[in-house]
């Protein structure tokens, strides 16, 4: 069964296209803005891949739960998990997904690159990365929820880690096989994968099997414990404007150049963009501006240019 769906980016998608259409856009802006949302997008369909496979195999099932896109907190330490899949049994796998376009090369020493028109560029290990998210999920687990129990002793989960890469992706492997790199499989591979562990099941797994209300308290307990990311403030992370605690548009110019000149570039904020209280679409800075100029006719309010125009026709 599927506790919770991905968490929808259209917000992050509709600041960012309308960032585009600025005609004020430095060249060097657009470019970053462009690369952000082409990020965005790439990020979303990895994901959605690998969710269809799991939902396919696995979401109607009621021997298993899914959570997809769980943002957990504990402390100051953040484990942005792509999907967590969990069985009866409590064995539950932790799934980074990628979508790279062209090849995936690791070494000998597992270190990752990303190949893509004939450039070669190191990127993060998602093997590291999924290891940070057990970690911090092993902790919630110790501390934040109910297992489950059987003659009154908690039942503990055995974790695993699995990087879903996109079909069309080459993945190239050292020589030398690392025992890690097993878990780094394609898309289509989920179901074999996860009936590889499920089949190595001896006498205790089976002992602690738990009932599907059981299951399905765990996953909500967790859902329970998801933190959405806050907004970003597009706008000021690419240095374009900012506002102030009154939502009112403050130039930013002064302060980027302040930023350039200790060699510190604008840093990322979680400010809220203003929304068009007609259609809750996010604003432009240039719409902001305009009611501002004529508030009297917008009753000091600001509205997308779509509002406006059915304001001015009634």
């Amino acid at each position: 069964m599927i506790i919770k769906e991905v968490d929808s980016k259209k917000r992050d998608i509709d600041i960012l296209t309308q960032l585009l259409r600025r005609c004020d856009l430095s060249e060097a802006n657009r470019c970053q803005i462009q690369k952000r949302l082409n990020r965005l997008y790439s990020g979303i369909k990895g994901e959605a891949e690998s969710a269809y496979q799991l939902n396919f195999y696995f979401g109607q099932s009621h021997d298993w739960i899914i959570l997809h896109d769980l943002r957990l907190v504990d402390r100051r330490q953040v484990a942005q998990i792509d999907h967590l899949l969990v069985n009866r049994c409590l064995q539950i796998f932790v799934c980074e997904s990628k979508r790279v376009a062209g090849s995936i090369i690791i070494n000998e020493f597992g270190e990752f690159s990303h190949q893509y028109q004939g450039k070669i560029q190191g990127m993060p290990s998602p093997l590291q990365q999924n290891k940070r998210h057990i970690t911090i999920l092993k902790n919630i687990l110790k501390t934040q929820i109910n297992l489950p129990k059987r003659m009154g002793i908690k039942l503990q989960p055995s974790i695993n880690s699995l990087i879903l890469v996109a079909n069309e992706a080459h993945i190239q492997r050292p020589k030398n096989r690392l025992t890690d790199l097993n878990c780094i499989i394609k898309n289509e591979q989920i179901k074999t994968a996860i009936a590889s562990y499920t089949n190595k099941f001896n006498v205790l797994p089976l002992l602690k099997k738990i009932s599907s209300a059981a299951l399905q308290n765990f996953g909500e307990q967790l859902c329970n414990l998801h933190r959405p990311a806050p907004l970003r403030d597009w706008y000021k992370y690419f240095g374009i404007y900012s506002l102030d605690n009154n939502g009112v548009v403050m130039n930013d110019i002064v302060s980027n150049d302040n930023a350039r000149s200790n060699h510190q570039p604008p840093q990322p904020d979680s400010v809220t963009i203003p929304s068009c209280p007609g259609c809750d679409k996010p604003l432009s800075l240039a719409e902001i501006q305009y009611c501002q100029k004529y508030k009297e006719k917008f009753a000091t309010k600001a509205y997308c240019y779509q509002c406006q125009r059915k304001m001015k026709t009634t």
